[in-house]
C-alpha cells in the first residue's frame, strides 16, 4: 500500500492559503490589487471588526464576464500571464492566480461583477460555488469576504488583536495609495473613515492626505535617471524623521516593495546627517524595464530581485544626498498649524539631473578655526556662504552651551559642540580623501600593545595604516611602535587619535571600504577634538565658529545626526510673544 496520497483540492487550497493569506491585511491586499489591475479609478474598502467579520471591496473597474467570474476561484487561474515568457514582462500586481482560490478556501465569499455585458453574482464557500444568479448591473466589481478563517481555527487563534490587524490594513492602504495617486482610495472600519485620498494623480497632494501638512511641508522632490532606472518622488528633510523604517516606501513599476539593499542605500544617504536610530520618510518611485527585475521570489510579492543593482543604488544615493544638501535643513521649533493643502503650497522642489551640477566651481573659503584647535590656515573647496558669514552675528552663549546668533529676520541657536564637531569632521574627511599625505615625525614615539587577536587583525590591514601616513613598525610581542603620523592629527590629541585609528582598523571585517572607513575615522576624531559644552569661548571664537559652520558642505547636523542649528524666524518669535495680529489697529510698539 502506498504512503503517498494526492491531496484533495480543498485541503490543498487551505495549505496554500497559509502562505498567501497570513492575516486580514493580506486579504485586503490581494483584493485591492485585483481592483487596480482591473483599471479602477475609485476603490472603497469597508471592514467590520477590523475585517474579521467582513471585508468588502468596491471598485469601478472593467468587471468580469460570467465565465471569468466562475474561473477566477480556481487555483492558478489568471488573466495576467499565459506563457512562460510572460513572467519576464509582468506589468500587473497580480499574476499567480492563487489569491481568490486561497481566500475562498478559508472564508465565505460573495462576488458581484458587471463588465458592461453580463452581470454575475456568485456565492462561494470553502472554495465551491454554491449560488449563481444575475448581479446588480453596477459597472465594476463588489467582493465580500465574510467570517475569515472560520474553518481553520488554528489560524484564527493566532491572529493579533483587532487593533493590530486593523493597523496592518491601514498601513497597506496608505502605501498603495501613495503608489497609485491617480486612484481614489477610501478605507472604512465599523462605519468610521480612516483613510481617504482624492485620486488627483498628484503624489505630493497624496502625501499631504496620508501624512498631513507638517510632513508634506518638509518633503523634498527628487527626480533622476540613468541608462537602467528612473527614480522620482519625495524625501524628508532633516526636520522630520521616524524611529522605524515603516515610512520608507519604495515603489517599483507600481508595486510597493521592501528590498533590504534599497532601504540600506536610502539610510546610508542620510548617514552623518540623521541619527543612527532615526529613519527618513521617503516615497520613491523606481521605474525600469520589467526584464531587469524578478517579482516572483516571495509568496506575498513584497520583495523583488534587481539586475544591475549597483546602478540603482548609486543613482539613489547620489540623488538623495545631493537633494538633502541643497534643501533648507535648518531645524525649526515644532509648531501647531491648521493650514490646509492647496495646489500652490511650496514643496521645496529639487529636480536632480547632471546639468544641474555642471555649474561654476564654488569659491575657496579659508577656515579660521577656534584658537584652541590649530593655528595654520586650511583651504576648503566648498559652497560659498558669504551671505551667512556677513549677516549672521553672534549675541552670546546661553547656559554655556548654546550660541545665540541672528541676522536681519531670524534668530539662531547653535550647539557649540555639535557645530565644532561638524567643522572638524569635514576637515578630517577632506584630509583623509586627499591624495597628498604629509607626515610629521614624533619626538617621542608611542608604543601600542594589543591582544593576540587584535594584533593579528591590525597586521592583516597594516598597509591601510601606512598609506594614511603613519610610520609604524613591530616592536616586541603584540606591540607596534608609532614614530610618525599624518600632519593633520591635531596637536595635543596625538596619542588618543592614533589609538582610535588603530582600534578602527582592528574592527575591519570582510572587504575594505575606504569611503566608510574614512567616514568612521573622521567622526571618531572630530568628537574628541571639538570644544565641549559649558566651555567659555570669546566673541571672536564665536564668529569663527559661525563662519566655519556655514562654510561646511552640510552644516545642519553633527556627524552623529544631532542638529547643530535651530532656527527661529521673526514671525514665529512674534507669534510666541503675541505680537502678530494682537489687536487690530494697535501699534506694535505700544
Amino acid at each position: 500500500m502506498t504512503k503517498i496520497n494526492i491531496m484533495d483540492e480543498s485541503l490543498a487550497n487551505k495549505i496554500a492559503a497559509g502562505e498567501v493569506v497570513e492575516r486580514i491585511a493580506n486579504v485586503v491586499k490581494e483584493l485591492v490589487e485585483n481592483s487596480i489591475d482591473a483599471s479602477s479609478t475609485n476603490i472603497k474598502i469597508e471592514l467590520v471588526e477590523s475585517g474579521t467579520k467582513l471585508i468588502r471591496v468596491v471598485d469601478n473597474g472593467c468587471g468580469m464576464s460570467k465565465e471569468d467570474a466562475k474561473l477566477c476561484f480556481y487555483r492558478h487561474a489568471t488573466s495576467k500571464i499565459k506563457t512562460e515568457n510572460d513572467l519576464y514582462f509582468i506589468g500587473t500586481l497580480g499574476f499567480r492566480g492563487e489569491a481568490l482560490a486561497a481566500i475562498s478556501a478559508v472564508s465565505n465569499v460573495t462576488l458581484d461583477t458587471y463588465d458592461g455585458n453580463e452581470a454575475t453574482l456568485l456565492e462561494v464557500k470553502s472554495g465551491k460555488i454554491i449560488k449563481e444568479e444575475i448581479g446588480s448591473m453596477r459597472k465594476g466589481t463588489i467582493i465580500e469576504v465574510k467570517n475569515i478563517f472560520y474553518n481553520t481555527p488554528a489560524r484564527l487563534k493566532f491572529m493579533k488583536s483587532l487593533w493590530t490587524e486593523l493597523s496592518y490594513s491601514v498601513g497597506y492602504i496608505e502605501k498603495i495609495a501613495l503608489s497609485h495617486p491617480n486612484i481614489s482610495f477610501t478605507l472604512i472600519n465599523d462605519d468610521k473613515e480612516l483613510v481617504k485620498t482624492s485620486g488627483s494623480n498628484d503624489l505630493f497632494k497624496t502625501i499631504h492626505e496620508i501624512f498631513g501638512y507638517n510632513t508634506s511641508k518638509n518633503m523634498i522632490k527628487i527626480s533622476a535617471e540613468n541608462y537602467d532606472y528612473t527614480i522620482n518622488g519625495y524625501i524628508s528633510n532633516l526636520n522630520l524623521s521616524k524611529s522605524n523604517r515603516n515610512s520608507m516606501i519604495t515603489i517599483v513599476n507600481g508595486r510597493v516593495v521592501s528590498n533590504i539593499s534599497v532601504n540600506k542605500t536610502i539610510k546610508e544617504a542620510y548617514h552623518t546627517v540623521l541619527a543612527e536610530n532615526k529613519f527618513p520618510i521617503v516615497v520613491i518611485n523606481i521605474e525600469t524595464d520589467p526584464t531587469l527585475i524578478d517579482v516572483n521570489i516571495h509568496p506575498t510579492k513584497q520583495d523583488i530581485k534587481f539586475s544591475k543593482l549597483d546602478s540603482l543604488t548609486d543613482l539613489l544615493f547620489e540623488t538623495i544626498r545631493k537633494a538633502i544638501v541643497k534643501a533648507d535643513n535648518i531645524f525649526k521649533p515644532y509648531q501647531e498649524t491648521s493650514i490646509m493643502y492647496n495646489d500652490n503650497l511650496d514643496t521645496n522642489e529639487y529636480t536632480i539631473n547632471e546639468k544641474l551640477f555642471d555649474e561654476e566651481e564654488p569659491k575657496i573659503i579659508k577656515e579660521v578655526r577656534l584658537d584652541l584647535n590649530a593655528t595654520e590656515e586650511v583651504e576648503y573647496n566648498e559652497k560659498t556662504v558669504d551671505k551667512a558669514n556677513i549677516l549672521i552675528k553672534p549675541v552670546g552663549l546661553a547656559l554655556g552651551t548654546y550660541l545665540i546668533a541672528h541676522d536681519e529676520d531670524t534668530m539662531y541657536m547653535i550647539d557649540i559642540h555639535a557645530a565644532n564637531e561638524r567643522c572638524n569632521y569635514e576637515k578630517y574627511l577632506s584630509y583623509l580623501e586627499s591624495k597628498q599625505v604629509y607626515t610629521t615625525n614624533m619626538l617621542f614615539p608611542i608604543q601600542l600593545e594589543f591582544s593576540q587577536k587584535e594584533f593579528m587583525d591590525i597586521s592583516d590591514h597594516i598597509d591601510i595604516i601606512k598609506n594614511m601616513g603613519f610610520g609604524v613598525e613591530e616592536f616586541g610581542k603584540n606591540t607596534y611602535r608609532v614614530y610618525a603620523h599624518p600632519s593633520w592629527i591635531m596637536e595635543g590629541y596625538e596619542d588618543e587619535s592614533i589609538r582610535k585609528i588603530f582600534e578602527l582598523v582592528s574592527e575591519i571585517k570582510g572587504d575594505f571600504d575606504k569611503v566608510k572607513f574614512n567616514d568612521r575615522v573622521a567622526a571618531r576624531l572630530a568628537c574628541k577634538a571639538s570644544v565641549k559644552a559649558n566651555t567659555s569661548i570669546t566673541y571672536e571664537e564665536q564668529e569663527a565658529l559661525i563662519n566655519n559652520l556655514f562654510a561646511c558642505k552640510f552644516p545642519y547636523t553633527c556627524p552623529h545626526g544631532r542638529p547643530t542649528i535651530i532656527k527661529y524666524p521673526i514671525y514665529e518669535l512674534e507669534k510666541l510673544f503675541k505680537r502678530v495680529n494682537f489687536a487690530k489697529g494697535m501699534n506694535d510698539n505700544e
